[in-house]
């Protein structure tokens, strides 16, 4: 029988701990354990955490003592995982209705894949983003570990959302701790790490969602950009620093990575030129001191990634289907 431990690191989010914790039970595998770790919140996340408890015997709970930090219930739970496959949820986040059965199966039929992903749907004051909607056929894609670590660091930033993320369990050991001193892009560096110990595998359909909202962690980066291309690029540092020095050719994957980052934020410098944004000197000036070219030369092969085109047919998506509610099952609706 196929065994999956979700945890779910809990501050301050009572009113969304409920949902989350039931997008994991109303799953359909059979040895599946939920551990909720509450870091001292103040408002009713722990009398919702016991409601819980007592209601599925399933569910078992830490209660720190003190805000500890997120790093910290992070790396407890990796310590307490001991079933085949390994799932980290923030409490504001869901599970779509199958995706544990979905991802749990096919890592069975390919012990090479350390981890796998899928698309994260975004919900957005109660309604799903129709550009990041589920497929009706499935497809599957594994990719080796190292060509992971090379096209990401061609890639510069990651585009793989937490809640779409099941990890196989001895290959998280084996990663062990996420590294404290990353604030943003922690689990961006693990999944660098993950790809050290095998291949990675990927698929089209929404296995997570996340909610997007005044509280969650992202909102202090979206206000301000810059610090997002530097713990990105602080999560390379650390990366290569670490695990990533083993690797053929790491200086040079590190560089690469380095100057990548600088053609995206000379790009992003550009938009915020053209909407006369704030952000458009600090982005320059960010991405001058690590290109290889002057500041006038626009990084034109960077326009051919992957991303540009994704981002493309999403917004095509979003002109053509309206926001759906999400149901109370959990599950994504299929836009056809």
């Amino acid at each position: 029988m196929t065994t999956v431990d979700v945890a779910i690191p809990c501050y301050q989010y009572g009113s969304f701990l409920r949902d989350s914790a039931m997008s994991v039970l109303s799953q359909d595998v059979d040895g599946l354990r939920l551990l909720i770790i509450d870091n001292a919140s103040t408002d009713d996340s722990r009398d919702i955490a016991r409601e819980l408890a007592a209601d599925d015997d399933r569910v078992s709970l830490i209660f720190n003592d003190r805000n500890r930090g997120m790093h910290h219930s992070c790396n407890r739970a990796v310590d307490w995982a001991e079933a085949d496959y390994f799932v980290l949820l923030d409490a504001d986040d869901l599970l779509a209705a199958g995706a544990l059965a979905l991802g749990t199966a096919f890592l069975d039929e390919h012990r090479e894949a350390s981890f796998l992903y899928g698309v994260e749907s975004r919900l957005v004051d109660g309604l799903l983003d129709p550009g990041r909607c589920d497929a009706t056929t499935t497809r599957w894609k594994i990719t080796k570990g190292r060509e992971f670590i090379r096209r990401t660091c061609w890639d510069s930033f990651c585009d793989i959302g937490a809640p779409a993320v099941i990890a196989r369990t001895s290959a998280q050991k084996r990663a062990g701790h996420f590294t404290q001193s990353l604030v943003r892009t922690f689990d961006f560096e693990m999944y660098l790490r993950l790809a050290m110990f095998g291949d990675v595998a990927s698929t089209n359909r929404v296995l997570g969602i996340r909610r997007m909202h005044e509280a969650q962690l992202t909102t202090a980066f979206a206000r301000q950009p810059i610090r997002d291309f530097e713990e990105h690029e602080k999560a390379f540092e650390s990366f290569f620093s670490q695990g990533g020095a083993a690797l053929p050719a790491a200086d040079d994957l590190a560089a690469m990575a380095t100057k990548k980052l600088g053609d995206y934020a000379y790009w992003f410098g550009v938009a915020q030129s053209l909407r006369r944004g704030p952000h458009a000197r600090a982005a320059f000036d960010f991405a001058a001191a690590r290109r290889e070219a002057p500041e006038v030369l626009p990084p034109l092969t960077f326009l051919f990634k992957k991303r540009w085109l994704r981002s493309s047919w999403r917004a095509a998506r979003r002109a053509v289907h309206s926001p759906a509610p999400l149901p109370p099952s959990f599950e994504v609706p299929r836009y056809l």
